[in-house]
Formats: C-alpha cells, sequence, structure tokens
C-alpha cells in the first residue's frame, strides 16, 4: 500500500493530523495534485495522511459478476477473493495511523478524518465505528445511504454478502441510528449540481442524523458538482472545522 504525508513547515511537536480518504479512481496521490489542502495544512499546522483507495491487486474478475478492483469502500471484505486483500476500513483505522505514529512525531489523541464521495463514506464510518478516535469528522459529497442505493448496494454485496443487517453495518445513515459515544463534529457540503446526488442520498443521513438527536453541519451549495472544483472551493472550511477540534491555538 502506497500513501502520502503532507508535513507544513515549523510545526508544532507533536502535530495533531487529519486523514483524507480519496473517491473512485484516485490514489494516494489525487488530493495532494487537485485540491489545494497544502495552504489550509500549512496555515492550521496540520500533518495530513492521504492513503490509496485500495490494494492494487489484480483477480482474474472474468470469474465475478463485478470487476470490483479500486472499488474498496473502504470496508473489510468477507466475500472470496477480495476478503484476502481488502481490508481498507482495519488499514485504515488500525493498521495505517500505527505506521504514521512510529514514523512521524504526531500527537494520536489529536486526529481527524475526512473523505470525499466513496471517501466520504469511509470517513463518516470511520468515526461512526470508533467512537472518540476521531476528534472531528468532514465529507465532500459522501455515500450515505448505501443500502439504499442500488448500485452501491451491488458493490457492498460484492463484499460482503446480500445479507441486510451485515450490509447496515457499513452504511453512514444506519450507524448514526444507533451512535452512542461523544460528540461526532460532523460537516459536509454537497454540490446542488451534483450528478449522483440520488446514488448519494445525503438527505437520508441527514433526515437520521435530526431523528437521533445528532448534530451536523450540512451544507448543499449551488452551482457546484461533484468534483475537485467543488472541493478546493471549500477546502478553508473543512481545514477551520478541523482546527477547532485538532489545534488549541485555532
Amino acid at each position: 500500500m502506497r500513501f502520502s504525508v503532507f508535513i507544513p513547515d515549523n510545526l508544532e511537536r507533536p502535530a495533531p493530523v487529519l486523514y483524507h480518504l480519496s473517491g473512485l479512481l484516485c490514489s494516494e496521490q489525487t488530493f495532494i495534485q487537485k485540491s489545494g489542502f497544502q495552504r489550509w495544512a500549512s496555515h492550521y499546522r496540520i500533518v495530513v495522511v492521504s492513503p490509496d483507495i485500495c490494494p492494487r491487486v489484480i483477480y482474474d474478475v472474468e470469474k465475478h459478476e463485478i470487476e470490483a478492483k479500486g472499488l474498496s469502500c473502504y470496508v473489510n471484505a468477507v466475500k472470496k477473493p477480495w476478503n484476502k486483500n481488502y481490508q481498507m476500513f482495519s488499514y485504515v483505522n488500525e493498521e495505517l495511523p500505527n505506521i504514521i505514529q512510529e514514523n512521524f512525531n504526531i500527537d494520536k489523541d489529536r486526529q481527524s478524518i475526512m473523505g470525499h464521495s466513496m471517501g466520504g463514506h469511509g470517513a463518516l464510518i470511520s468515526a461512526l465505528k470508533n467512537p472518540g478516535k476521531f476528534l472531528s469528522v468532514s465529507a465532500f459529497a459522501p455515500v450515505c445511504n448505501p443500502s439504499r442505493s442500488p448500485d452501491e448496494r451491488l458493490l457492498l454485496e460484492c463484499y460482503l454478502g446480500d445479507d441486510p443487517e451485515t450490509i447496515e453495518e457499513w452504511d453512514p445513515t444506519c450507524l448514526i441510528t444507533k451512535y452512542k459515544g461523544p460528540e461526532l463534529n460532523i460537516l459536509i457540503h454537497q454540490g446542488k449540481n451534483d450528478k449522483h446526488q440520488r446514488d448519494l442520498k445525503l438527505e437520508n443521513f441527514a433526515n437520521a442524523c435530526k431523528k437521533a438527536g445528532i448534530a451536523a453541519s450540512i451544507n448543499l451549495e449551488e452551482g457546484y458538482d461533484h468534483g475537485f472544483y467543488f472541493i478546493s472551493s471549500f477546502m478553508e472550511q473543512h481545514f477551520h472545522h478541523h482546527s477547532k477540534f485538532l489545534c488549541d491555538s485555532f
């Protein structure tokens, strides 16, 4: 597995860390090259870690209904052949943080997580399934309710099987209704012109938050779509959000 690490100059040591999970067809390089996050990571003095979206292994996909390589959904697969390598939830939440803590001077008690699209799904389930691990969570156009989105559900079934309860354990909208833990500090932005909004189902997540009594700042932005112009336009707001919980001086 490959990952990128951005280390600002003049860090306070040990430094806070923000994990970023990318979306479909991305790599550990995409966020570096397209988002413009470096300005704000430097301003707030936050180390940023962005892993690749999946193990780069090749299977004989002709034997399987779906070519799932690259579409990890940040879950731990249970079905063969994906279960051998596609343990992305454990990687993002356990293995990678341990690598970062062992090799970089970061504060393990000051970490947050964010993501885009499929990575937004990964960020939300990481925060929801690990209460208190991340001080804040944010997402750009996240996949919010995959068990109710036919295309997204098909992917989860590829990895997890077709048991509804198992699939719901990896669905942010289902998880938020059962969440017991510290305040989540959620920020979400989605463009009103996002062509994927029917699959993302942000409104379902927003309604579930309200029913569960969990506060979330959810913002629909006029004129924006699903891409990196949208992400870069609101990057400052997301870093400001995380800085309130990661950085004592802001």
